[in-house]
């Protein structure tokens, strides 16, 4: 079986599986045994070692995605989607709104203000 053969296609754990930020970077959580990864996305060699990279890309923020290192019997490749479920151990909080200053606060009143009054019969 060669990397094309899995790309685009689902793995299914068959045992506790690390999930990873970067290959080789820091563990941010598990996927249980029995459940599937969302769709692989791509792969990277490191080391000769070979780890499946899969996006989660939230809109409006940059691109993301998260990486499981290939081991012989670890997974059961699927052409349908399983139970994706990726258990977090530490994945740090997405911040969708992004923190006002007061001055921002300031002109969003001022413009609401001169919305009004020129509106206005």
């Amino acid at each position: 079986m060669t990397a094309a053969d899995v790309l685009g296609r689902f793995l299914i754990a068959r045992e506790d599986v690390p999930v990873y930020d970067l290959p080789n970077g820091t563990r941010i959580g598990e996927i249980k045994k029995g459940n599937s990864t969302s769709e692989v996305y791509s792969y990277v060699v490191r080391n000769g070692q070979v780890w499946w990279m899969f996006d989660y890309t939230i809109p409006g923020q940059q691109p993301g995605a998260y990486y499981v290192m290939q081991q012989t019997g670890r997974f059961t490749l699927s052409s349908v989607p399983g139970r994706v479920a990726v258990q977090t151990a530490q994945l740090s909080p997405v911040d969708v709104f992004p923190k006002m200053n007061t001055s921002t606060l300031l002109y969003g009143a001022l413009g609401i203000a001169a919305i009004l009054l020129l509106t206005r019969k």
